[in-house]
Parts: structure tokens; sequence; C-alpha cells
């Protein structure tokens, strides 16, 4: 189960500490003792505690689950009891319990319960089945009847959810694996393109400017000078456009170390300002998307930002890598990224895409004529979608 769905059923545990004091003040002619409140205060006690747990470590699994189940019931029993038994109006609770374990998406566990809330019930009415007035008698019928079509109700709602559930999830496996295909299709062509570069561009280039530094020696000449120049900042352009499609200090220095050059490179380019906060060292899960993303957004800071200072950081955050790239540039707005994937552009778009199919989140704050703030946040834990190099 979701963590997220302990954490709903934890904090619908608290409004539900209503009813049951507004339904312990309605038994007709009494007033409620004072062990039911501190019953229902004991009950409020460890609602909150268990709203706190779910927050600060694993709630415990399907234990955890049934475990604060039986705790609700017998709070609602006991409450009940000490409230005019089959009359106080807390015996309503029976209700309502087996609604809020639909969250779980657990059939078998909402059935369980709702079994248990039933047989509460039963036994609570007892006394009025035994000896009460026929009225009376056939009024707890009818209420048993209800809970019982109410139970198979959540029960069928659990199952209906257990299956879109399950029918999402193969559709989020498919998309992942498309993507990873995809990624893996691209890694493929970037070291293709980046070792024909190297193997025949560069090559190339490097024996003709060897033809040019002879030439050079044998007539010196000015216009020699610029060509073998030119020849040679052509040279580093593709060995920098290399380096980008497939960074080799990825794998033998690390993420920071290429993060690092990325942002020297792109600061050269865009004659701005880089500013470093690289915390890993080594190898970092992920760290293919991670250096991907960030040469995407450094290249766009590039190319529309207009910037004079970037700041470029990688850290560890509650269990996630963390990176954060800033400017002080022109701003855009985020919402032209969603548009732009529906149009099918590549890009920022694609990665945004990348980085949530992988578990992990991209956000950015940014308003035209602002500064720009893009976070990438991706597991610690190595996940299943890792582009390779290159990403």
């Amino acid at each position: 189960m979701a963590e997220l769905t302990y954490r709903y059923v934890a904090w619908l545990r608290l409004p539900f500490l209503v009813p049951l004091l507004l339904a312990g003040w309605d038994w007709p002619g009494h007033s409620v003792g004072v062990w039911f409140y501190v019953t229902l205060a004991a009950y409020a006690a460890w609602a909150v505690v268990r709203l706190v747990t779910v927050y600060r470590q694993p709630p415990g699994g399907l234990r955890g689950a049934v475990g604060a189940a039986v705790v609700d019931v017998v709070a609602a029993g006991a409450l009940s009891a000490l409230s005019g038994g089959q009359a106080s109006a807390v015996r309503y609770a029976y209700y309502v319990l087996p609604m809020a374990s639909v969250l779980w998406q657990l059939p078998r566990v909402t059935a369980w319960l709702g079994g248990i809330c039933v047989l509460a019930y039963a036994v609570l009415a007892i006394p009025t089945l035994a000896n009460g007035p026929s009225s009376g008698r056939w009024t707890m019928v009818v209420d048993e009847a209800y809970l019982l079509w109410d139970v198979l109700t959540c029960v069928l709602v659990a199952e209906l959810l257990r299956r879109q559930a399950a029918s999402v999830g193969q559709l989020l496996d498919t998309r992942e694996s498309l993507l990873r295909d995809a990624l893996a299709a691209e890694t493929r062509e970037r070291t293709e393109l980046a070792d024909a570069l190297h193997d025949s561009a560069v090559q190339n280039l490097l024996a003709s400017l060897h033809d040019l530094e002879d030439a050079q020696t044998a007539t010196p000449s000015a216009a020699l000078d610029r060509v073998e120049a030119e020849v040679r900042r052509t040279v580093q352009e593709i060995r920098d456009v290399t380096f980008e499609l497939h960074p080799q200090v990825l794998a033998s220095i690390g993420l920071s170390a290429a993060l690092r050059s990325l942002g020297e490179r792109s600061a050269r380019r865009g004659g701005f300002t880089v500013h470093y906060d690289l915390v890993p060292r080594g190898e970092v899960p992920n760290q293919a998307l991670l250096y991907s993303a960030a040469r995407e957004l450094l290249n766009n800071t590039v190319k529309h930002a207009a910037a004079d200072n970037v700041w470029l950081s990688l850290g560890p955050d509650h269990g996630d890598n963390v990176l954060t790239v800033r400017d002080d540039g022109a701003g855009f707005d985020p919402a032209i990224i969603q548009s732009r994937l529906r149009d099918g552009h590549i890009g920022l778009a694609s990665h945004y895409l990348r980085v949530e199919s992988a578990g992990g989140r991209f956000t950015v704050d940014s308003t035209p004529g602002g500064p720009t703030t893009v976070e990438v946040r991706l597991p610690a834990q190595a996940s299943g979608l890792t582009p390779g190099r290159g990403g």
C-alpha cells in the first residue's frame, strides 16, 4: 500500500472523533460518565500518535494497517458500551469504519474489518434482541441489514479500486519500459555519433592541421595562421560536442566532476559565471539522467536566459539526490513545458517526463523577466530506469 494512503486514513481519524463525541451525548435520559471521556481522550491521543508515526517512519505495512483498524473497532465498541450500548448513536461508527478501509484498496482487509464491525454491532444488539420490545428488535435487524449492505458495497468498491490501480500500474510499467528502450536507443546513437566524430572528423582535421603546420614551416603566411587557428578551434568544438555526447568522465571520475566540466563549457558559451555546490563523489544512482538533465538545463540557459550568474548544486536530501540549476536571467512561463510536450517537442519537456518516469520530480520555478530555479529530484536508490552513459 502506498504510504500516502496511511496518511489519508490517519488524517480522517481525527475528524472522526467529533461524531463520536456528539453521538456519546445523544443517550436519551442519561449523561455519559467520566470513563467515556477518558476512553475518547485515550483514543484521540492514539490517533495523534498514529498520525505523527506514519509521517516519521514506515507505518509497518499491512500488519500496521490491520492493527490500527483493530484499535478503531475496539475504541468504537468501548465508547458504545460506555454511552448506552445498543441505544447509543456511537454504534453507527461501525458503518463508517469499513468506508475508511476502502482507501487501502485491499478488499480482503475491508471484508475482514467489515465482518468484525457486523459482529460487534450484533453483540451490542443482543440485549435488545433478547429482552427488548418487538419494535426495537426489528430496528436492530434492519440496522444490521443496512450495515451488512454497507460492508458488501465497501468490499466491492475496494475491489474495483484495486483493479483500477493494477491497470494503471501496468500502464506505468509499460510507459517506463518504452521510455527505457528509447533512452537506451538514444544512448547508442549518441555513442556511435561520438565515436564517429572522434575517429573520422577529428582525425581528419588533425591530419589537416599537421599538413598546415608543415606548410607554415616551409612557407610562413598570415592566411595559413588564420586557417590553422580555425582548424584548432573546430577540433576543440568537436571534442566538446563529443564529450557531451559521450562523457567518459562520468564513469571514470564521477558526476560532480562531469557537472563541473559541463558548467565550465557552458559558462564560456553563455558568458556567465557558474557557482558550484556539488556534494556527491563517485558514482551516483541515476547519474546519467541527472547529467543529461543538467546538460539540457545549461544549454537552455546559454540559449535563452541571458544570465550573469548560474548556481549549479547537487546533494542528498531526504533519501533523494537533488540537482538544482538556478540563474538570474530572463525567466519564462513554466506552463510552456507541458504545452511543448503535448506538441511533440523534445528537450526540456522530454527530461520532465524522464525524471517522473524514474520515480523523481522535476519542478520549475520561474516567471517571465525573473530568475529561474529548476530542481531535479531522483531517488538515491538505484532504479530500473537509467539511460546509461551519455543519457
